[in-house]
């Protein structure tokens, strides 16, 4: 009956020495990266050898241990956790720090570091007023009063300009945050092909491979919202091939990387004709998949990342865009006819239409349009005619009868106080302001120092930077029933970026209209008191139910309210990521005090295993050299 070797015993022992050299070696490697981001601590897979049958009363001999290689210690559950936290916490990041520009660019302090913000540039502008209103025949005082007006009206430009300036910012960002994409997702199916012919033996993990792979998924993550999956490839016959198909899904589910191919995303810039508001800069980006040229729809509820806090904040409009029902189809004219019913939409101060060449969603299938007319009946309907362009590169066949009663829309709901909200939030107080300004200023009998009259004329106007003329905004309403974008006239030309003082007025103080008559003496000046009273009473006008003067308390309890949101959902994410960063860690990373333990630990087993060697060694001497006839 067979018991095994009589060296089975020094085979044994080797097996122990070289389990714990290799417990050593990778105990030196943990302690040699313990500051090395995004490795994973590696342990040593050990198990025992199959046992040697003894046909003996004691059974099976033990045959030592086998030594089965490098292994990380990860925890995919932290790891998912982790990622989809930083989504979020990557999305209120862009907010927090855009919603602070924007609170920065809305400020108005006094005092040593005082900056000139709305109510302090309007303040100055009532006072001058408020002394032309009791300084007959003065010139200087109507020039102090038309300088300050000057500044109001450049406060809203340089307002404007620097919105503006912002999305722009924003949306090269996207850009960059699109290429971070890609780069990611190249790098991604490179490191899928060095893991699987690494790992194609069978008896080896490609653990800093795998470690590279994960700190890019950690990455990405901030960017977009990520889910990872990894399947095992089998063969014909259904058996294990040791290699893994790694899928990489962003933004909702959409596959970025399978296996070792990727995706690409590419930004496409809008052309002037596809602008979604009528005061968004040029260029704005579109974010598509390259192969199938469909939009990666950063608007969808689900997506999260930085992607998604930039595009909120550079297409925010506050839920208020342009949409309806399509009413009626002229295919002779070339007309779509659509109804709206939302209040905003019922006010043409409000409104963020493109004037011209803009772009139109008709029942799922995009048109762009020349210009547009509005039009409101007497039930109080509202009606938007839009004239289709003619050139055929841009649009399908002219749509028939069939669409409608179905959905039209210009541009994205987008549910965010972003730039285009405050964009229009300015254009829609200088537009109400110049209105109810100018409706005053041209009153019946309307006189200037010089006794001339200037009934109907205007204080406040736009500069059309096409032609470099101003706007002739005199007999035009605000409000009107009817309106043609096409003509290129009306309050609605008005915005915060072209708001200006009329230019004759500005070049010669003295015509100045100041006065309607002489009344209790020449002193009296009705038109500048009536002036004066638009900016407190609410009767003459209105702006979010409030005065004239609290446009800017308005705009800064939006911004306030958007940033404070942004900053308490940024801690609590932040926080999170720190709770779940410390349990991750608590698996994953290496501890100084834990592998010293190790490294004693698995010495003292070497030195052991090295003993076994010498005592076994011993005995074979003796039983050799000793032993015998």
């Amino acid at each position: 009956m067979g018991t095994g070797s009589a060296f089975m015993g020094l085979n044994i022992a080797y097996s122990g020495l070289v389990a714990s050299n290799a417990a050593l070696n990778t105990t030196a490697n943990n302690i040699a990266n313990i500051e090395t981001v995004g490795y994973s601590r590696q342990i040593i897979n050990q198990t025992a050898s199959d046992p040697m049958r003894a046909f003996a009363s004691h059974g099976c001999i033990g045959a030592g241990v086998d030594t089965l290689g490098a292994e990380r210690v990860r925890d995919i559950y932290y790891d998912e956790k982790y990622w989809t936290n930083n989504s979020k916490l990557g999305e209120y990041d862009k907010k927090q720090y855009y919603c602070a520009i924007i609170e920065q660019y809305l400020m108005d302090e006094r005092g040593t570091n005082e900056i000139k913000g709305f109510t302090t540039i309007f303040n100055e502008y009532h006072s001058a007023m408020d002394s032309l209103s009791n300084h007959t025949d003065e010139v200087d005082f109507a020039l102090e009063f038309i300088g300050k007006a000057g500044n109001l009206c450049e406060y809203f430009n340089i307002l404007y300009d620097n919105f503006q300036k912002m999305q722009t910012d924003i949306n090269d960002e996207i850009k960059i945050k699109v290429d971070e994409i890609n780069s990611v997702a190249q790098q991604i199916t490179l490191l899928n092909k060095q893991i699987n012919m690494v790992e194609a033996n069978g008896n080896t993990v490609a653990n800093e491979l795998r470690d590279k792979r994960d700190l890019l998924i950690d990455q990405l993550s901030a960017v977009v919202d990520v889910q990872c999956e990894e399947r095992p490839i089998k063969d014909t016959g259904g058996d294990d091939t040791n290699i893994n198909e790694y899928i990489v899904s962003i933004a909702g589910g959409q596959t970025l990387v399978n296996g070792y191919e990727c995706r690409k995303l590419e930004c496409v810039q809008r052309e002037p004709w596809q602008k979604a508001n009528q005061n968004d800069v040029d260029g704005l980006y579109d974010v598509i998949w390259t192969d199938t040229k469909s939009d990666l729809g950063l608007n969808a509820r689900n997506i999260r990342g930085e992607l998604k806090g930039l595009y909120e904040m550079r297409d925010g409009n506050n839920d208020e865009a342009f949409h309806g029902k399509i009413a009626d189809v002229d295919r002779m004219d070339g007309t779509v006819t659509v109804k709206t019913t939302e209040s905003y939409l019922n006010d043409m101060s409000k409104s963020t239409l493109p004037n011209t060449n803009g772009q139109i969603m008709l029942s799922g299938e995009m048109y762009y349009y020349d210009s547009f007319t509005f039009e409101t009946d007497e039930d109080g309907n509202t009606y938007y005619t839009f004239k289709l362009s003619e050139d055929k590169s841009r649009n399908p066949s002219m749509p028939d009868g069939t669409i409608i009663g179905n959905n039209a829309k210009v541009g994205e709901q987008v549910n965010y106080q972003g730039i285009p909200y405050y964009l229009e939030q300015m254009n829609e107080w200088v537009r109400d302001y110049a209105y109810n300004f100018n409706k005053i200023y041209g009153v019946e009998n309307a006189t200037d120092y010089n006794g001339n009259t200037h009934e109907g004329a205007i204080f406040f106007t736009g500069d059309n930077s096409v032609t470099g003329k101003q706007y002739n905004l005199q007999g035009t309403s605000l409000y009107e029933k009817s309106y043609d974008s096409a003509a290129g006239t009306g309050y609605f030309m008005l915005t915060a970026g072209n708001f200006n003082v009329e230019r004759s007025i500005e070049n010669d103080a003295s015509t100045l209209a100041t006065h309607t008559g002489e009344v209790e003496g020449p002193g009296k000046y009705d038109i500048i008191d009536n002036l004066k009273d638009l900016s407190t009473n609410k009767d003459k006008m209105t702006f979010r139910g409030c005065n004239a003067q609290s446009f800017l308390i308005c705009l800064m309890g939006d911004s306030a309210l958007n940033a404070q949101s942004a900053n308490s959902f940024q801690e609590i994410y932040a926080s999170i990521e720190e709770s779940i960063a410390n349990s991750r860690y608590s698996i994953s990373g290496v501890d100084s005090d834990e592998e010293a333990a190790n490294m004693i630990k698995y010495q003292n087993a070497y030195n052991l295993a090295s003993k076994m060697i010498s005592v076994l060694n011993e005995c074979y001497d003796r039983l050799i050299t000793q032993t015998g006839v």
